[in-house]
C-alpha cells in the first residue's frame, strides 16, 4: 500500500505541504497547511480531503496552460493546405501551357529554391542573407542564381507568408494560436509550398497522366512515390529541366522499391525492438501483450517478409486475410505455438459465418496499433526512398463504421433489469461469503465492490475499471456536491510506477454523487475501509493478505477480478429472474450497459450534448467544444458539478427505492469480500446466461 508523503509533523502538530505543478523547483512553490490536529489518525483522514482539493487546483491550472507546440498530424494538416494551395499555382501553365522556351530555366526549380530560402530566415525580414543565398544556390550558375535573387525581390518575399495566413490556417483545423505554433506552422506551410513545385515536375509523367486527372493525381502520395521510383531521365517533360546539373534527375538504382533500405531482417526479428520503443520510449501503458499480438498477427498474415520487401498492398492483403480469421480463432505465438507456429495457409480458412465473422470495429483496432509501429519504422526499416511520405498507410485501410440505430451493437439494461438486480439477497440481505445471492435465516447486507461498484455503474455511469480502481483520494464527500474524480492513479497502474487507468485524457472529470448513494451509505463504506488503512476503496480486487499479513497483488487484477468473483453470478442470478436485452447477434447487455443506460437517461430532450461529454467522458466534437467550453473554469467547479447533478436526479430513475439503507456498514474480511457465490439452482461459472 502506499503512504500519505504530504504530511510533515512540526512539535506537537500535523501540517499538510505541497508543491504546486506549476512552481517547478521553487521553494516559493511549496505550502504548508497546519491541520490543527496532534492525532495522527485525524491527521491523515484531514489529509486525504486536502489533496483531492489540492488536485482540483492542479487540474485547473492545468487546464489554464495552453500547448505550445504542434501534433504530428496538426503539422501534417497544415503541410497539407500548402501543397493543395501552391499546386493550382505550380501547375497552372503546365494545365494551360502559355509561351515556354525550352532554354528558359525550370521555374519550378527557381520557387523551390526561393521557399527554402524563406524557410531559413525570420518571418519579418526584409531580405534573404547572402550566406543564405550561397547554401540553396551552390553549385549554381551565375545567371541562374541572378534569376533566383530577381524572384526573392519580385515574387517572393520572406514577409509574404502573414502571421494571418497562419492563424488561419490554425484555426480551421482547431489547433492552438500562439508564436511557437505559428512559427511551426509556417515551417509546415512552406514545406507543402515546396512539395507542391516538386510535385509540378511530374505533370507530365505517364502514371500521373493515365489517370485522366493529373492535378488530382499530384495530392495521391502513393502515385507520386510510384511516379518518382518509376522517373527516368527521358520521361522528364522539357518544363521539368533543372537549374544545373547538379539537380538532374537520376535513374533510380536496382533494389527496394519503396524503402531507402534493403534489409535482410524479417517483420518478426523486429517485433521485441518496436514492442520497447513504444512502450518504453513513447511512455505507453502496458496492455498484457496485445500489442504484441498484433504485430505478430501482421507478421503471421502477410507471410513475415523481410522489411523492406513490404509494399502497400500487404496492408490490404492483411485486411482481407484478417476478415477470414474467426473470432474465436486461438491464434498462439509465432513460430512458437498454436496456429501461428506454421506460415499461414489461405485455403484453410474459408469465409467465416456472419455469427462468427470478426467485426470491423476489431479490425479497425489492430489497424490503429498498426498505424502506430508504422510511423516508428518510417525512421527505420520503412524509411521512405525519398525521405518523406508514407509507404505502409495502415490508417487508409480503416473501415467505416455504420452504426445502424434499429440494431445497436450493445443493449442498454432497463429500469426493469436494474429494480430486478438491486432487488437480489446481495442487497436485501443475504448469507455470507459465496453466500451473496441466497436467502438466508438471518440475513445481513455486507458491503464491497460486489455491493458498490454495479450502483456506481447505474447512478454514475462510471466504466467498470473506473469504479473498480477508486482510491481514497479521488473523493470529494465534504464538498458542497459531494463527488468523485476519475483519474489516474497508482491503484490503476500497470507497471507498478506510474499512475495508469485513463482510457483517453478526456476520461478525466469529477462526477457527483447520486443522493442514491449517500443514501445507502458509500460515505460511510469509504470512510470505513480508510479506517482499516486502505487507500483502495475495494482492496479485494486488487490482491490478497496472505499468511504474513502481506497484501499481495493479483495478476488479474481490478476488472477482471470483479468480473470473474461478483459480476458473472450476479447478472447471472438476475437474468434467471428476468431475461436480460440482447442484440440481434445474440449478445447479451453486460455491465457496460449500464453505462448506456445512464447515458441514454441522461440523454433527455434539453440536455445539452457537451454537459454529457463532460459527463461521461468523451472527447467535444466541436472546435468550440475543444478550445473554448471550459464551463467548470468560467462558473466554477461547484456551479458546474450542481449543474449535472439536479440533471442527475431528475433524468436517470430511480431503481433502488426497495433497496433498504443499512444501518451499519457490515465488512467481510478482505479475503472473503466480493466472493457472492452462484444464485440457488444456478452455476454462472459453467452455465452463465443459460
Amino acid at each position: 500500500m502506499r503512504k500519505q508523503t504530504f504530511l510533515i509533523r512540526k512539535g506537537a502538530r500535523y501540517h499538510f505541504r505541497r508543491r504546486l505543478p506549476s512552481a517547478g523547483s521553487a521553494d516559493n512553490g511549496a505550502l504548508t497547511l497546519s491541520l490543527h490536529t496532534a492525532d495522527p489518525a485525524e491527521a491523515r483522514r484531514r489529509a486525504r480531503r486536502l489533496a483531492v482539493r489540492w488536485d482540483e487546483i492542479a487540474m485547473i491550472e492545468g487546464q489554464k496552460m495552453r500547448r505550445a507546440n504542434l501534433t504530428v498530424a496538426e503539422m501534417q494538416a497544415i503541410f497539407r493546405v500548402g501543397l493543395e494551395e501552391e499546386l493550382a499555382i505550380a501547375v497552372g501553365d503546365l494545365a494551360a501551357p502559355r509561351k515556354f522556351r525550352e532554354t528558359d530555366p525550370s521555374s519550378g526549380e527557381l520557387f523551390v529554391a526561393a521557399y527554402e530560402a524563406i524557410r531559413q530566415v525570420r518571418a519579418d525580414a526584409d531580405h534573404v542573407p547572402s550566406e543564405v543565398l550561397d547554401k540553396v544556390a551552390r553549385g549554381w550558375a551565375q545567371k541562374d542564381r541572378n534569376a533566383l535573387e530577381t524572384l526573392l525581390e519580385v515574387f517572393v518575399r520572406p514577409d509574404d507568408i502573414k502571421d494571418t495566413r497562419i492563424t488561419a490556417a490554425l484555426e480551421q483545423i482547431g489547433a492552438p494560436v500562439g508564436e511557437s505554433t505559428i512559427h511551426q506552422g509556417r515551417g509546415s506551410l512552406l514545406r507543402g509550398m515546396i512539395e507542391a513545385h516538386k510535385r509540378a515536375e511530374l505533370f507530365h509523367h505517364p502514371l500521373i497522366q493515365a489517370t485522366g486527372d493529373a492535378i488530382s493525381s499530384l495530392l495521391d502520395n502513393n502515385l507520386v512515390l510510384e511516379a518518382r521510383r518509376s522517373q527516368l531521365p527521358d520521361l522528364v517533360p522539357p518544363s521539368a529541366i533543372t537549374v544545373s546539373e547538379s539537380h538532374a534527375v537520376s535513374p533510380v538504382p536496382e533494389g527496394n522499391l519503396f524503402f531507402a533500405r534493403v534489409t535482410e531482417t524479417r517483420f518478426s526479428e523486429q517485433i521485441d525492438e518496436l514492442h520497447d520503443n513504444l512502450f518504453t520510449d513513447r511512455g505507453w501503458q502496458p496492455d498484457q501483450g496485445k500489442t504484441r499480438h498484433m504485430l505478430e498477427a501482421f507478421a503471421w498474415l502477410t507471410g513475415d517478409k523481410k522489411m523492406s520487401d513490404y509494399e502497400p498492398s500487404d496492408v490490404n492483403l492483411y485486411v482481407r486475410r484478417m476478415a477470414l480469421i474467426p473470432k474465436n480463432f486461438i491464434w498462439g505465438h509465432l513460430h512458437k505455438s498454436g496456429a501461428m507456429a506454421e506460415p499461414f495457409v489461405p485455403s484453410a480458412f474459408p469465409k467465416p459465418k456472419a455469427s462468427e465473422r470478426r467485426s470491423d470495429r476489431t479490425i479497425n483496432s489492430h489497424l490503429s496499433k498498426l498505424e502506430a509501429a508504422a510511423r516508428v519504422l518510417e525512421d527505420t526499416h520503412w524509411l521512405s526512398k525519398h525521405g518523406y511520405g508514407k509507404v505502409m498507410d495502415f490508417g487508409k485501410a480503416r473501415k467505416t463504421i455504420i452504426q445502424d440505430d434499429s440494431d445497436p451493437m450493445r443493449m442498454p439494461l432497463t429500469e426493469e433489469n436494474l429494480k430486478v438486480l438491486y432487488g437480489l439477497p446481495l442487497w436485501q440481505g443475504s448469507g455470507g461469503a459465496l453466500s451473496r445471492l441466497k436467502e438466508a435465516t438471518r440475513p445481513k447486507i455486507y458491503q464491497d465492490a460486489a455491493y458498490w461498484v454495479p450502483l456506481l455503474g447505474t447512478y454514475a455511469g462510471m466504466s467498470r475499471e473506473e469504479a473498480c480502481g477508486l482510491e481514497q483520494i479521488d473523493l470529494g464527500l465534504d464538498a458542497k456536491t459531494p463527488y468523485v474524480l476519475i483519474q489516474a492513479n497508482m491503484t490503476k497502474s500497470k507497471d507498478g510506477e506510474t499512475p495508469g487507468g485513463l482510457k483517453r485524457s478526456s476520461r478525466r472529470r469529477a462526477l457527483p454523487l447520486h443522493p442514491q448513494l449517500l443514501r445507502l451509505g458509500f460515505a460511510r463504506y469509504c470512510d470505513k475501509v480508510a479506517a482499516e488503512g486502505w487507500d483502495m476503496i475495494f482492496p479485494e480486487l486488487y490482491g490478497e493478505v496472505n499468511d504474513e499479513g502481506e497484501f499481495v497483488r493479483w495478476t488479474k487484477a481490478g476488472g477482471p477480478k470483479f468480473y470473474s468473483v461478483a459480476w458473472r453470478p450476479v447478472i447471472d442470478a438476475a437474468h434467471a429472474i428476468l431475461p436480460l436485452p440482447k442484440t440481434s447477434g445474440g449478445k447479451h447487455a453486460d455491465f457496460h450497459s449500464q453505462r448506456t443506460f445512464h447515458y441514454s437517461a441522461m440523454a433527455a430532450e434539453g440536455v445539452s450534448e457537451a454537459l454529457l461529454a463532460r459527463h461521461v467522458g468523451h472527447s467535444q466534437r466541436t472546435t468550440g467544444g475543444r478550445n473554448y467550453n471550459r464551463r467548470a473554469l468560467a462558473l466554477g467547479e461547484e456551479s458546474e458539478l450542481a449543474e449535472r447533478l439536479k440533471v442527475l436526479e431528475r433524468e436517470v430513475p430511480n431503481v433502488t427505492e426497495h433497496v433498504p439503507t443499512p444501518k451499519e456498514v457490515n465488512l467481510l474480511h478482505v479475503n472473503k469480500r466480493s466472493r457472492v457465490g452462484s444464485a440457488k439452482g444456478r452455476n454462472a461459472s459453467t452455465r452463465f446466461l443459460a
